[in-house]
């Protein structure tokens, strides 16, 4: 019975709930991460997310990318000052930052981030 309920649940649920039940199962493999959920401003994390949206601000002399990150318990943006290109960072990618958490707006805010790209829950 339980497992005919399991079945019926996975056609009933929001894919909002699922990518987010997937996503929190991936951070939860990811060694010393902590989830985006539960950091606070001015202290440093390790924090792990797939990167949901990209925006890169040309400006002269101030070219900065901007990454959000998801991992099923919240977002937060990721910031690089002084570039206008990250060679392999794209919509999709697992992402591992570390870095002081600040907050703008209400949003979760990391600036220049130590970084490396992980396989992603979808890809790993």
């Amino acid at each position: 019975m339980a497992l005919l309920k399991r079945f019926i649940e996975g056609f009933t649920k929001a894919p909002e709930e699922t990518r987010a039940e997937n996503l929190a199962r991936w951070i939860s493999t990811l060694e010393g991460v902590t989830p985006l959920s539960q950091v606070a401003p001015r202290q440093r994390y390790r924090v792990a997310g797939v990167i949901q949206n990209i925006r890169i601000d040309p400006r002269e002399g101030r070219d900065s990318i901007e990454a959000t990150i998801i991992d099923g318990s919240g977002r937060m943006i990721v910031k690089w000052l002084g570039r206008s290109s990250m060679l392999g960072v794209g919509l999709g990618k697992g992402l591992v930052v570390e870095g002081i958490v600040g907050e703008s707006e209400g949003m979760r805010v990391m600036i220049n981030p130590e970084w490396n790209l992980v396989p992603g829950p979808e890809h790993g």
